[in-house]
């Protein structure tokens, strides 16, 4: 009788799975598969390959979490902060494609590409709960970047 353990990886759906991680996966090491400590090894490869900026330190290394949705006539930001402290030294600019982030620790920044032209100078921030959102306004921008104030409710 056939172990379902041992057909796992053969019935496996590797065409979406690689869709999912941008791109071809690293190729499946020959031999036995009954062993699976090649597995982490493996998924090593895949993280490296599918996030190169993050240096082998990690995926998030000192980013935030993002989420970005855009709505008729806006788009939304959300970024996960939980540490009001760190919250309080984040400065926005906002540009008409991208939003960037400065004042990440280490004195790093990051940018959060936006999937339309917002007007760069409509921006409402609001931290709260651990999470700043941003309201950008659907526009085409003078492509300049300005800071949004951030509004704090304690």
């Amino acid at each position: 009788m056939d172990d379902p353990k041992k057909k796992i990886f053969k019935d496996f759906d590797w065409k979406s799975f690689e869709q999912f991680f941008g791109g071809k996966l690293p190729p499946l090491p020959s031999g036995e598969m009954d062993n699976l400590n090649w597995v982490e090894d493996y998924v090593q490869q895949v993280m490296k390959q599918s996030f190169p900026q993050s240096g082998g330190r990690g995926v998030m290394s000192s980013k935030y979490a993002t989420e970005v949705f855009e709505t008729h006539n806006g788009v939304i930001v959300k970024v996960f902060i939980p540490d009001k402290a760190e919250a309080k030294n984040i400065r926005v600019l906002v540009g008409t494609g991208q939003v960037k982030l400065e004042g990440l620790p280490d004195n790093k920044t990051q940018s959060i590409k936006l999937g339309t032209a917002v007007h760069s100078s409509k921006c409402k921030a609001v931290y709260r709960n651990g999470i700043l959102q941003l309201h950008l306004r659907k526009l085409s921008g003078d492509g300049r970047q300005h800071e949004a104030d951030i509004r704090f409710f304690d």
